[in-house]
């Protein structure tokens, strides 16, 4: 019953934040109605050898998640396509884009679908899915870190780069305690608590949470990770994020923008990802624009340009129309093996 009401309380609270942000960016939209209008103006002038330059090398950084992916997966002995898993990620996209609160939420229950229709076990899909996001934020870490040190922050690109070097610890710490007998009891312990918490949650992955547990340890034991493929998952995960703060700074270049720094290109993007992870809207639409729009006037860039500019940014970088084509081919695909299945054995008499 206590359970029940805390979720209830937790559903209206992000509710009235989803309202909150929505009323902020009516009142918002309504007073720089003129600075708007000014800035969707400017699109006619967009210089679209710069739009067409961010929109490849936003694709460039789905490219390297997906690469990420399929490393991880092949070293867990899954071996998906390229094309499949940039199909999963795309489609996911697709979901957290489409679906309101609980869109987030749907995506990483859809992701994990895929893979395992792909083939991928649960153990491997699982343990796939955690270790990217290991990885993700570690190298998240170097954008952060590098955008506050020239920006002239070195206090917060200190505690960046400290966050990135805990994460590396547990890691190892983590390795270290899978080759000992109570080490290994240990990890079962906190990763049987993980799952169920993950099964309340997502209601993913199903099953009995320990013996899942069990299944995830045994297949971290036999993970080939080697020094180079360590060294690719890392080039992967820094290759995906510096390509999107590439897009960014193309966007910017795309509104005619001159004279922006890196420092300041960097500050702004690091803006809208803290806006991104911290909003419950769906891929921090609204939360997003104002904190980059916000920070570009920080940076005393005019309202109308840093609007355009963020307007080429957030079109392309939310991928809708390359999530379209993800639905499609995914469609497609399941339909193939579906009359595949379907079909009779030829038989010769």
């Amino acid at each position: 019953m206590m359970n029940v009401r805390r979720d209830r309380w937790k559903a209206a609270a992000r509710d009235l934040l989803i309202l909150a942000i929505a009323v902020g960016m009516g009142v918002a939209i309504y007073l720089e109605r003129s600075t708007i209008a000014n800035g969707l103006r400017n699109t006619r002038s967009l210089n679209w050898a710069w739009v067409a330059a961010s929109s490849v090398i936003e694709v460039l950084s789905m490219v390297a998640f997906a690469l990420l992916y399929r490393d991880l997966l092949r070293a867990n002995g899954s071996r998906l396509t390229l094309t499949w898993i940039l199909a999963g990620s795309y489609t996911a996209n697709a979901i957290c884009l489409a679906i309101p609160v609980i869109g987030s939420g749907m995506a990483s229950r859809q992701i994990y679908r895929w893979f395992r229709q792909g083939g991928a076990d649960p153990a491997a899909t699982s343990l796939t899915l955690t270790v990217a996001g290991i990885v993700s934020t570690v190298t998240l870490a170097t954008v952060v870190t590098t955008g506050a040190l020239l920006s002239g922050n070195p206090a917060a690109g200190v505690g960046g780069a400290l966050a990135a070097i805990g994460l590396l610890g547990v890691a190892t710490a983590l390795a270290v305690e899978l080759h000992t007998e109570r080490g290994r009891t240990r990890l079962l312990g906190m990763t049987t608590a993980f799952i169920s918490c993950s099964q309340r949650i997502i209601k993913r992955p199903r099953g009995e949470s320990r013996a899942i547990a069990e299944s995830v340890l045994a297949s971290l034991q036999q993970m080939r990770l080697n020094v180079s493929a360590l060294a690719r998952l890392l080039l992967w995960g820094l290759l995906n994020w510096w390509a999107d703060v590439a897009c960014w700074i193309f966007a910017t270049l795309a509104a005619n923008i001159t004279g922006l720094s890196v420092g300041k290109s960097l500050l702004v993007w690091t803006a809208g990802a803290g806006a991104a992870s911290f909003s419950p809207t769906p891929a921090g639409i609204g939360a997003v624009e104002v904190a980059m729009i916000a920070t570009m006037a920080g940076v005393r860039v005019k309202g109308s340009d840093a609007i355009t500019a963020v307007l080429v940014y957030r079109i392309i970088s939310l991928k809708g129309a390359v999530s379209l084509w993800a639905v499609v081919y995914g469609t497609i695909k399941r339909h193939r093996r579906s009359l595949r299945r379907a079909e009779p054995p030829f038989v010769v008499e």
